[in-house]
C-alpha cells in the first residue's frame, strides 16, 4: 500500500482546485443567507439507526458503518436530511416558523467511483420547515437556481411526484419495503423489472403503475378522476399532490427556467413523499443530475417526533465543479507585492493593508533581486506585481507589473488599490 495515496474514492484537492472548492462554497453560503437561510452543522458521524429507516436502499447498501469504542454502531452520513430532522426535533420546536437553513457538508457512501462520483463528496444544502403549501418548495428551488447562474451554471428542471407511485402501490396493500424496493429499480430507470416483480405480488398494481408511467403531465387529472373507484379515500389527496406538482412546474416555467415532467423520477431517497425535482447541468459537458430534492413530510414522525412539514434539496457541489469546467475563479490573489531590499517590513505590511481594505488580494514576495520576485508571481499566476523599490518608495510611489500584458506603470502608493480595482 502506497501511503502517499489517499483511499480510494477519496481525494486531496489543493492549489487552483481548492480555491474553485472554495469560490463555490462561499457563493453558495452568500446566496443562501441572501435568502434569509441560516446555517447549521451537523455531526460527520450520526448513529446508523438514524439513516437506516428511511434512506432508500441504495444508500442503505453503501454507507460506511462501524461500531465505536464503546460499541455503538454509528455511521458517516451518506446525507443530511435526516441529520436536520434530528436537530430539528431536538432543538429547533421553539423556532418561529418557516425554519429555514443551509449546510455545507461532506457525506460519504461507498459506491463505485467515477467522474462526477467519489466516496467522499460535498453538499450544500438548503431546508424549509413548517411550510405546507407550494411556496417553500419554490422558495428553495429559486434560491438554489439563483446560486447555480452566479456561478454560471446552465440548467434545468427535471420534476416529478412520488406520492402517485406510492399511493397505486399502497391500494393493493404492498409493504413499504417492498414498494422502496420497487421504486429503487424505477429510479434506476429499469422499469421492465420493476413492473414484471411487481406483478409477482399484485398484477393489477403492476398494470396501474405501468399505465401511469406512460402517461403526461395533462393527462394525470383524468388518470385520477377515471380511478374514483380503485383510488378511493387517496383521491383527494392525490389530486392536491397533482396541483402541487404541476403549479411548481408553471411558476418555475413563468421565471424563465425550463421545467419539464418526468413520471419515471422518484429519486432514491426513501423519505420523500410526493413532489420531487432534479437540476440538470446543460452548460460543460456534465450532463447528469446535480443536485434535487423535494418533499419529506412527516418524516419526523419517524423518530417519534410530531407531524411537520419539511421540503428541501441537496446540490452535489463536486458535480456543480465539475460543469463549471475552465470557468474563471473569482477571489484568487490578485497581486504579488515584491519587497526588495532597503524596503522597512512595517512599510511593505502598510501596502497590504491598504489592499486589504479595498477588498484586492495580496500575497507577500521578499527576494534580493526583482527578476526572481517577478518569476515566482509569475508562476504562481499573480494578476499584478507591485515591486516596491527604494528610489519609487521614497517618492510615495510603487511600480505595478500586468503579468498577462507585460504592462509595467509607476503609481502613486494612495491610488494603488483604485488602479487594480478598475483593472480586474
Amino acid at each position: 500500500m502506497n501511503t502517499y495515496l489517499p483511499p480510494r474514492g477519496m481525494r486531496d484537492i489543493f492549489g487552483e482546485d481548492a480555491e474553485i472548492y472554495e469560490y463555490v462554497f462561499y457563493e453558495f453560503k452568500r446566496i443562501a443567507k441572501l435568502h434569509g437561510f441560516k446555517p447549521v452543522y451537523t455531526p460527520t458521524i450520526e448513529f446508523f439507526k438514524l439513516f437506516a429507516e428511511k434512506s432508500g436502499e441504495e444508500i442503505r447498501e453503501t454507507m460506511y458503518v462501524f461500531k465505536d469504542k464503546a460499541g455503538r454502531v454509528v455511521t458517516l452520513r451518506p446525507e443530511v436530511t435526516a441529520s436536520i430532522v434530528r436537530l430539528y426535533l431536538r432543538s429547533l420546536r421553539g423556532w418561529v416558523k418557516p425554519v429555514k437553513l443551509y449546510y455545507v457538508a461532506q457525506c460519504f457512501r461507498y459506491e463505485e467511483p467515477q467522474r462526477g462520483r467519489y466516496r467522499e463528496f460535498w453538499q450544500g444544502g438548503l431546508e424549509v420547515i413548517g411550510v405546507e403549501g407550494l411556496m417553500g418548495d419554490v422558495e428553495a428551488a429559486y434560491a438554489a437556481s439563483r446560486f447555480l447562474e452566479s456561478i454560471g451554471v446552465i440548467h434545468k428542471y427535471v420534476v416529478g411526484n412520488v406520492a402517485f407511485h406510492r399511493a397505486i402501490m399502497n391500494v393493493y396493500g404492498l409493504p413499504d419495503d417492498f414498494q422502496e424496493h420497487i421504486l429503487h429499480l424505477i429510479d434506476k430507470r429499469d422499469v421492465d423489472r420493476a413492473l414484471r416483480e411487481l406483478s409477482g405480488r399484485s398484477r393489477d398494481a403492476s398494470n396501474l403503475l405501468g399505465e401511469f408511467l406512460g402517461i403526461g403531465l395533462e393527462e394525470i387529472e383524468e388518470f385520477l378522476n377515471h380511478r374514483r373507484s380503485i383510488l378511493g379515500d387517496h383521491l383527494d389527496k392525490l389530486l392536491f399532490e397533482y396541483e402541487r406538482l404541476r403549479g411548481f412546474i408553471d411558476i418555475l416555467n413563468k421565471m424563465g427556467y425550463e421545467a419539464e415532467y418526468d413520471p419515471l423520477l422518484v429519486r432514491g431517497l426513501a423519505y420523500y413523499t410526493g413532489l420531487i425535482y432534479e437540476y440538470k447541468a446543460k452548460s460543460g459537458d456534465l450532463r447528469i443530475s446535480i443536485g434535487g430534492g423535494g418533499r419529506y413530510d412527516g418524516l419526523s414522525t419517524v423518530y417519534g417526533g410530531p407531524y411537520e412539514y419539511f421540503t428541501g434539496l441537496a446540490l452535489g457541489l463536486d458535480r456543480i465543479i465539475l460543469a463549471l469546467g475552465n470557468a474563471k475563479v473569482a477571489g484568487r490573489v490578485t497581486a504579488a507585492i515584491i519587497a526588495l531590499p532597503g524596503i522597512p517590513m512595517e512599510e511593505v505590511f502598510n501596502v497590504k493593508k491598504l489592499l486589504e481594505e479595498y477588498g484586492v488580494s495580496s500575497s507577500i514576495i521578499h527576494v534580493k533581486k526583482i527578476r526572481k520576485g517577478l518569476s515566482i508571481a509569475s508562476r504562481k499566476g499573480y494578476k499584478y506585481a507591485i515591486i516596491m523599490g527604494v528610489r519609487e518608495f521614497s517618492e510615495g510611489k510603487v511600480s505595478v507589473k500586468d503579468l498577462e500584458t507585460g504592462v509595467q506603470e509607476t503609481v502613486n502608493i494612495k491610488f494603488l488599490p483604485l488602479y487594480i480595482i478598475l483593472r480586474v
